[in-house]
Formats: structure tokens, sequence, C-alpha cells
């Protein structure tokens, strides 16, 4: 059962780390043609300021599920790492259910701005913004999903020393 779950997580990861690659080409490019309208042009270029706006935010959101994904967000774990192995499977537990819940509050809070961003419009292209506000409910379902994982698959070992990203950090 579990197998299928990471699976289907994987193929998951996969999709929403192109999507995050996307994002950010986008953005890259709507704002150098904002930059280049405003120097070339001497004229603003509203709707790629709104483009690369919305993509940043999609972006944060989208990409904060990544990087729990793959273990490189922020995290002290100073005290949960030398417990022992009850102790610090206890702590991820309970670090996963208080972020959780967090994640949750943010994504039952989001509701209402969805269904307000069904009237409302994107000022430059006219787009609804509860295109714009899906990204709270989904970015937040996103990383409790990679949390929930990261529980599992981090129970044997809860909180690993940090492994070297270059051959330099592991001299």
């Amino acid at each position: 059962m579990f197998a299928i779950i990471e699976r289907i997580c994987l193929v998951l990861r996969a999709i929403v780390s192109a999507v995050v690659v996307a994002l950010f080409s986008v953005m890259l490019v709507a704002v150098l043609v904002q930059v280049a309208g405003r120097y070339f042009l001497n004229f603003s270029i509203s709707q790629a300021a709104e483009i690369a706006t919305f993509c940043q935010i999609w972006l944060v959101l989208l990409g904060a599920g990544v990087t729990l994904a793959r273990g490189q967000h922020v995290a002290i774990d100073l005290l949960p790492s030398k417990l022992p192995l009850a102790g610090a499977r206890a702590a991820l537990v309970l670090i996963a259910l208080v972020s959780g819940a967090f994640l949750a509050v943010l994504a039952y809070g989001s509701l209402p701005l969805l269904k307000l961003g069904q009237f409302q419009t994107s000022p430059s292209m006219r787009v609804p913004m509860m295109y714009m506000y899906a990204c709270l409910p989904v970015g937040a379902a996103y990383m409790i999903l990679e949390l929930f994982l990261s529980v599992v698959q981090r129970w044997d070992d809860p909180f690993p020393p940090p492994k070297p990203e270059t051959e330099e950090e592991a001299v």
C-alpha cells in the first residue's frame, strides 16, 4: 500500500518540480520583458509585471513543498537529533502534526478568498483572482502530503546528520 502511495508521490514530485521550473522561466521572461519595455520603449507593460507576480507567488508555495520533499527546508533539529530513537520519532511526528495543523488552517482560511476571487479580476489581465488565490490551498495540500511522506520515509532515522552537497564540504 505504501509503495503505491510513494510512487504516486514521486510522480507528483516530478510534476510539481517541472511546474516550478516552468513558473520560474515564465517569471524570468516576464521580468525581462518588463525591464526591456521600460528601458527601451519607455513604457510599462503591466501585464508582464502581473504575470511575474502571479508566477512568483505560485512558485513560492509550490517550491516550499519541493523544498520539504528534498529535506532542504530550514529546521532547528539540535535537540531532537540528540534524543533516543523513540523520542526522535515522537518529535518527528509532533513537528509534522503542528506543521500540518498550520497548513490545514492556511488551506481552510483561504476558502473565503477563493469564493471572493470568483467575482474579482486581476487589474491588467482581467483573469479571475480565484486562480491566483488557489495557490494557498493547493500549496498547503501539497506540503501536507510531503510532511506525511517525510514522516514515513524518515521513521528509521528521524534526524540524520546533514549530507555534504559538495566535495569541499565533505573534507
